[in-house]
């Protein structure tokens, strides 16, 4: 594999003596031999090249792998049992498919139905070698904000204070936990789903000495912790709101917000006058799109420092 020798589209064959690897060429290995042998050919196909020759235009389809759950956002549902049977036929993983038809209630989680493989919406996922449990049917969690997690990791020093308003089960806290050295996390949610899971988690990957996970409003409790050298606000549809708690308690505050694509400039001038109206200042220290929303809408994360 690491010399990439192996015939992928060649079944590897074995007897009750050796197992026959299919490869391109001979090569001396260790404790192995080389001949020759008739291998059985098949064709490798994912569920792009599956969904195509139905004539079913792969673009409009979106996709979150959760562990062996797969959730699927689509335009229209005409082609939706097509569409689940190809993901679970072309990866060994997935044993079930679901449905993402939008957010619902206070907790803006996925409104899920399953429509393929196994009635099971609980699942462990694994992101940078940190195991993650959750149902996905009661907690939001978007796989796609791994490399955002890391980079926020990568940013916490020794013995930083960290403090996570909307921490959901906790991904981001399991993350720089794992890839740094705070002294403290404080993972807060309001979400009794999530407040479970994030637990189990914490137990999961070993981290109790480290992350507190506690359940309530995030400006309740956030007014009783300690100072942070970093804020995470993951709540892009209301975080502006309570962008004046996280200015009062942290040095650095992760801020993540979906916007009109031409909004961000205004949304820029809102943190410094708010700033201002709070006895602070605001410095931008880095502006980025970390995902889409909409045709008109993306997910922007910004990097705030406070001082006084």
């Amino acid at each position: 594999m690491e010399k990439n020798l192996l015939l992928k589209n060649f079944r590897i064959k074995r007897d009750e003596n050796y197992v026959y690897f299919p490869i391109k060429e001979k090569i001396k290995i260790e404790g192995c031999k080389t001949g020759e042998k008739e291998f059985e050919e098949f064709e490798i196909k994912n569920y792009n090249d599956i969904l195509r020759e139905k004539g079913i235009k792969v673009d409009s389809i979106s996709i979150d792998f959760i562990g062996e759950i797969a959730i699927i956002k689509l335009k229209d549902y005409e082609n939706v049992d097509d569409i689940a049977n190809a993901l679970i036929k072309t990866n060994k993983h997935v044993k079930t498919v679901c449905i993402d038809k939008g957010v619902k209630d206070d907790y803006r989680i996925r409104d899920i139905k399953i429509v393929a493989g196994e009635k099971n919406t609980e699942t462990i996922h694994t992101e940078y070698g940190v195991k993650m449990k959750m149902d996905v049917s009661k907690v939001y969690f978007s796989p796609r904000l791994a490399e955002e997690r890391m980079r926020i990791a990568r940013q916490v020093g020794d013995k930083d204070v960290v403090i996570d308003m909307f921490a959901g089960i906790a991904p981001f806290d399991l993350i720089i936990a794992k890839y740094a050295k705070p002294e403290k996390i404080y993972a807060i949610d309001k979400n009794p789903y999530a407040i479970k899971y994030a637990r189990e988690n914490v137990i999961i990957n070993k981290m109790e000495d480290i992350i507190e996970v506690k359940e309530g409003d995030a400006e309740k409790i956030i007014q009783k912790l300690p100072y942070a050298n970093h804020i995470i606000m993951n709540l892009p549809h209301k975080s502006f709101y309570f962008l004046p708690y996280a200015m009062r308690r942290g040095k650095i505050i992760h801020y993540y917000e979906i916007l009109e694509k031409n909004r961000i400039d205004d949304r820029i001038k809102d943190i410094k006058n708010l700033a201002e109206k709070e006895n602070y200042e605001a410095e931008i220290k880095d502006v980025r799109i970390v995902g889409s929303y909409s045709p008109s809408k993306l997910k922007f994360g910004i990097d705030i420092e406070v001082k006084d």
